[in-house]
């Protein structure tokens, strides 16, 4: 009997312990919901993770581009009352007649200087308003062979000047010259207010001697 009964016992004690022990479905039910666990994550989480670093490199992108590139806070009279604008430029086609040297004194009162043409295109727009007079640009000649610019620049052979003066003007056919102490017409440029925010070339008063 005693035997028995310690038979019994030793059989209730292994049924317990295998009573603990997880069976095989209850561990594989748990290694199934931590995939699952894992690719919600992965679904989920990665894509707002990515797209909320995406938002924050966009930010950061355009409160750079805004620092270096503040917009102009006047662009929509980017040119004062009778200025025609073109190219970043502002344009006054006088009225009066003046010599090289006045004309030049009385754009630098305005801010401005005789007129620099830095392209064809802007040839051409002058010769389209100039009407019927003729005007004096910021062009001069220093020396026999070399032209300067009211800016300090040296011509660059875009356009002929012809004539034999020292200073030079539009007229009807494109860029002449003449004694600087003859009576023209002028233009004056400046930069317009879009522009202004940028390095200025102008050399106030320039003049050639009088000729």
């Amino acid at each position: 009997m005693a035997e028995d009964r310690g038979q019994a016992e030793t059989d209730t004690n292994v049924e317990a312990e295998e009573s603990i022990l997880p069976s095989p479905e209850t561990a594989e039910d748990k290694r199934r919901d931590a995939n699952s666990s894992l690719k919600y994550i992965k679904e989920k989480w990665v894509p707002i993770a990515v797209s909320l670093t995406i938002t924050i490199l966009l930010i950061i992108i355009i409160a750079l581009v805004a620092r270096k590139s503040p917009p102009c806070p006047s662009c929509t009279a980017a040119c004062p009352d009778n200025w025609p604008g073109y190219q970043g430029k502002c344009f006054l086609f006088s009225d009066t007649e003046e010599s090289w040297n006045s004309s030049q004194s009385n754009c630098s009162s305005h801010g401005a200087s005789l007129a620099v043409i830095d392209s064809l295109d802007d040839l051409i727009f002058m010769l389209r308003h100039k009407g019927t007079p003729y005007y004096w640009i910021g062009l001069w000649k220093e020396t026999k062979h070399r032209w300067r610019w009211t800016n300090g620049t040296i011509f660059n052979g875009l356009f002929p000047i012809r004539g034999e003066g020292d200073c030079a003007y539009v007229n009807d056919d494109g860029v002449s010259s003449s004694r600087c102490s003859s009576k023209r017409n002028f233009i004056c440029s400046q930069p317009d207010n879009c522009a202004r925010g940028k390095p200025s070339t102008l050399m106030e008063d320039t003049a050639p001697y009088v000729m």
